[in-house]
């Protein structure tokens, strides 16, 4: 009698699970993340078949390491997100130049033997694509600002950070349908 419960439990459970994958299915969600498409990606790049290229990195950082940063940060995440194949070599459908208009990392709270307790970061980021055959613009993020508090002493990390929240924020941007 009690096999007989246990098996007829398994089977509501199998058809709960089943039906709410259909059910998943159907209404387009993915187990990755992505909107349905041909490649998975939706972008105003287009469905992620494109070539893209960084032209250029502008920063006002005084660290000679941050543009290349920037550059990985860029790649990693549109690879990630499928919205793009990358090419450093020849022509490009389209060709993408970042400019950083702010940033600053302070030390905001200090103790008696004056070393620093908390940093305060703030950056922004403003990320352009162009056309690669016409130059004309295909879309601008806007100015893209990110601002957090940091208990840790090592600076590199901070920015590292803060980097790629913004980054992460104007690729959002890109994909929003609006």
């Amino acid at each position: 009698m009690l096999s007989a419960s246990c098996n007829a439990i398994r089977s509501l459970l199998a058809a709960c699970a089943a039906g709410s994958l259909l059910l998943f299915a159907g209404c387009g969600y993915r187990l990755d993340g992505q909107f349905t498409g041909a490649s998975g990606a939706q972008s105003v790049l287009g469905d992620g078949s494109s070539t893209l290229k960084i032209e250029k990195v502008d920063h006002v950082a005084l660290y000679p390491w941050v543009s290349y940063y920037i550059r990985g940060l860029l790649r990693d995440e549109i690879n990630l997100r499928r919205l793009g194949r990358w090419t450093d070599q020849g022509d490009a459908d389209y060709l993408i130049s970042v400019s950083m208009p702010g940033f600053r990392v302070r030390s905001a709270v200090s103790n008696r033997e004056d070393s620093t307790l908390l940093h305060a970061s703030h950056i922004k980021l403003e990320i352009l694509v162009r056309n690669g055959r016409t130059g004309a613009v295909v879309w601008q993020s806007g100015v893209v600002s990110y601002e957090d508090w940091h208990e840790t002493v090592n600076e590199d990390e901070i920015i590292r950070n803060g980097l790629a929240e913004t980054a992460r924020r104007a690729l959002d941007l890109m994909q929003q349908k609006f």
